[in-house]
């Protein structure tokens, strides 16, 4: 009987300390899923008022990134951090669409999702092409 109360505190332990080394998502809440994007025959209707964000980021020739919203180019995130947290303000139904370039850090691209989150949008996404999302 004692053996058996040894190998089941030791269980115990083993699980306990597995446990406590898993590190929590706090940055990034949404959950991404494998298969991308849906494909509808379907139109959406939205509401007129509603315009879609786009923000393009992309890399100049020294590898500094490149914000640009809707035609407007802002050179930092924390550039584009007073106009998006104006346009939130106004209509956060707008959806938001990250269209990352292929050079582009991906703390930058962190760092956009966060700005648009605590500026208040309710739909943020990410661009695809459609032959990325049939792998």
């Amino acid at each position: 009987m004692t053996p058996m109360i040894d190998i089941v505190f030791l269980l115990l332990v083993f699980f306990v300390v597995a446990a406590a080394g898993q590190v929590q998502e706090s940055l990034l809440p949404t959950e991404l899923t494998a298969a991308g994007g849906i494909e509808s025959d379907q139109p959406i209707e939205r509401d007129p008022w509603i315009v879609e964000v786009w923000l393009r980021l992309r890399t100049d020739e020294i590898g500094q990134t490149i914000i640009d919203m809707n035609g407007t180019e802002y050179a930092t995130v924390d550039a584009l951090a007073a106009p998006l947290n104006a346009l939130a303000e106004l209509t956060p139904d707008n959806p938001v669409i990250l269209d990352n370039g292929p050079n582009v850090p991906m703390r930058d691209v962190i760092a956009v999702y966060d700005l648009s989150r605590a500026a208040g949008f309710e739909s943020i996404n990410f661009a695809a092409k459609a032959e990325d999302v049939r792998r």
